[in-house]
């Protein structure tokens, strides 16, 4: 019995020396070390698809905290406070995206981001168009032409326009050409002439069904040809007649810029023109031209036809002479 107390004895004495244990674990709320600290992980992709989207940029709001998407996509945060947490996401082209987050202590949160992508516009033109008539007056138009993505689908487009100064132009989309396209006519602008374009900044923009915009690159009106070459064989002025392989003839434009020609023939059934050929790109040194003959050439037969020559610069831009009228026997 009396060792029983020595022993019970002892135990106390050593306990009231040793001091509290201590608490140096920083997962332990009780430590003075206590971080309580967790991590974000995920991957920032394309709405709609698995393609990771690289360089984006997931910033922690209100602090200067950021981090940036690997080449596939993926990104870490580490050691946050645990509580929820905003953030924002951005990338280039690309809808902003703005989420919260719960962060534990000791825990990795994983996520997932889908990214509206904004329409992309890949490439865009302008093409000007003169067309002398005899009556009532030379037509002026251009043709405008966008080629347009959008890093979700295709199907997500909403809408496409032509931008000048203050003025909004639809653009249609095209199967034939798998672009977005409008002509626009000279009453259209402002001083009822295409050459109100000419230095001015043009631009295509573009929305989807989201709401996000894509607006492309500046773009400019290259020329605008007022010289037409001259038709004069065979000629309306002359009542000329032709065989069944005319040689069309005709006098050069006074342009300094490079060119060439292109020729159009139609076929006039009661005053009706129906265009049944032509030939691009006749080298400007040319000033005469035969009608071929052969495979795949419509035969000419007796009847009313008429002709002209267009000028056509590097760029595409027109400038197309006044129709000469001849007769096949």
């Amino acid at each position: 019995m009396t060792e029983r107390y020595i022993v019970i004895g002892i135990v106390l004495l050593i306990s009231g020396c040793v001091g509290d244990a201590p608490r140096d674990n920083p997962l332990d709320p009780l430590s003075g070390s206590y971080q309580g600290k967790g991590h974000v992980t995920g991957r920032v992709v394309v709405a709609g698809q698995s393609t990771g989207i690289p360089r984006a940029t997931i910033a922690l709001t209100g602090t200067a905290l950021f981090t940036v998407t690997d080449s596939d996509g993926y990104f870490v945060v580490h050691d946050l406070a645990a509580g929820i947490h905003q953030f924002i996401c951005t990338a280039e082209k690309f809808s902003a995206d703005t989420f919260a987050v719960e962060v534990r202590s000791g825990h990795t949160a994983s996520i997932v981001r889908n990214l509206n992508g904004a329409p992309l516009i890949v490439s865009s033109s302008i093409l000007t168009r003169k067309i002398d008539l005899y009556f009532p007056s030379p037509q002026y138009f251009v043709d405008i032409a966008a080629e347009v993505s959008d890093p979700n689908s295709i199907t997500e487009l909403d809408s496409v326009w032509f931008e000048v100064d203050t003025l909004r132009f639809p653009l249609s989309y095209s199967v034939d050409s798998k672009t977005f396209i409008t002509t626009i006519y000279k009453y259209q602008f402002p001083t009822n002439t295409i050459q109100w374009l000419v230095g001015k900044p043009l631009r295509i923009t573009a929305r989807d069904a989201k709401g996000a915009i894509g607006t492309g690159e500046v773009f400019y009106v290259t020329r605008v040809i007022e010289n037409t070459a001259a038709p004069t064989y065979p000629s309306s002025f002359n009542n000329d007649t032709t065989g069944t392989a005319p040689v069309f003839k005709w006098l050069p434009p006074d342009v300094t810029f490079n060119f060439s020609y292109t020729l159009f023939l139609s076929r006039v059934d009661g005053g009706v023109p129906t265009q049944i050929w032509s030939m691009p790109g006749i080298n400007s040194f040319f000033e005469e031209f035969a009608y071929p003959s052969g495979t795949g050439v419509p035969v000419l037969t007796a009847g009313n036809y008429s002709w002209s020559v267009s000028v056509v610069d590097d760029f595409g831009n027109i400038a197309r002479s006044k129709e000469s009228s001849f007769v096949i026997k």
